[in-house]
């Protein structure tokens, strides 16, 4: 085995539902971490480091890093960019979204500004980490699941557990690729000393696609029911999910959903596979 060139990572954002996950992987695979956060919370067993962007100061301060991993959104790279060379950080593993892709036709205003969003935060990495000697990889996982948090697998497994049936659109069961969160907190480490993942960007699914319909099937067995789907014609769940927006914790609900629900929502992990071995699980929802 090669002699490690990186040894003290910092993991940015540890609020995220996929912090744990990145932390527990990194402390795994021998890396010293340190987390950062704007409120110095602890998280995942370890108490964040403060970080003020205004006037770039740590508290207390880590000392130098090797590397940074950035759970927080995109468009805040700039900032993370900064971190990462006042701290000495030669290598950055950011996070985007897949969603960049399939968000470009939305209706919405709103997702098509954060389409917008990503794509100019996507073009700030690869240019500013050029400048100041950083190299980058980026991740655009599909659908996150496995830690609880999520927009997605828990609000199914939660709508589950209040009415014990889910309302589905009639004609919208697209395909979709649903990533666990250990999968991702492993690429991490994979890629951090991998030379050949430098400097680009990478769109990771799940290893199981299957249809919306059936992902929901078996979130309901997960957690020991019979599924119990409704089929309901689309404009009347478009009005459903309109009225559930305005519900505290459901404001990311949105009617663009309902179309979205339809198409395939999937990546092509080859180009993962072979340049550091990603080989996730297939769909393996945790009991509730």
């Amino acid at each position: 085995m090669a002699p490690r060139r990186l040894r003290h990572v910092g993991v940015i954002g540890v609020s995220s539902h996929v912090a744990p996950a990145v932390i527990g992987a990194l402390s795994e695979a021998g890396f010293q971490v340190t987390g950062f956060s704007r409120s110095g919370e602890t998280r995942a067993g370890i108490t964040a480091v403060r970080y003020d962007d205004d006037s770039g100061t740590f508290s207390p301060h880590p000392g130098r890093l090797d590397a940074l991993v950035n759970l927080a959104p995109l468009p805040l790279v700039a900032s993370v960019l900064r971190m990462a060379s006042l701290l000495g950080a030669s290598r950055l593993i950011a996070f985007g979204s897949t969603g960049v892709f399939s968000k470009a036709d939305s209706t919405s205003p709103m997702e098509r500004q954060f389409v917008a969003d990503q794509r100019e935060a996507e073009e700030v990495l690869a240019r500013e980490s050029a400048r100041l000697g950083i190299h980058w990889t980026l991740f655009r996982p599909t659908m996150i699941y496995g830690a609880g948090g999520d927009q997605n697998v828990t609000f199914i497994r939660n709508s589950i557990r209040r009415f014990h049936v889910f309302p589905l659109p009639l004609g919208r069961s697209g395909l979709r690729q649903p990533v666990h969160v250990a999968d991702l907190a492993l690429a991490c480490t994979r890629v951090l000393e991998n030379e050949t993942t430098f400097d680009r960007a990478y769109n990771l699914g799940g290893g199981e696609v299957l249809p919306y319909s059936d992902m929901v099937r078996r979130i309901f067995r997960a957690d020991g029911h019979s599924p119990k789907l409704l089929p309901i014609p689309a404009p009347l769940f478009r009005l459903l999910v309109k009225l559930a927006s305005r519900l505290p914790g459901l404001a990311y609900l949105r009617p663009e959903m309902v179309d979205r629900m339809r198409d395939d929502l999937v990546a092509d992990n080859t180009d993962a596979a072979r340049d550091f071995g990603y080989s996730p699980r297939g769909f393996e929802p945790p009991p509730a």
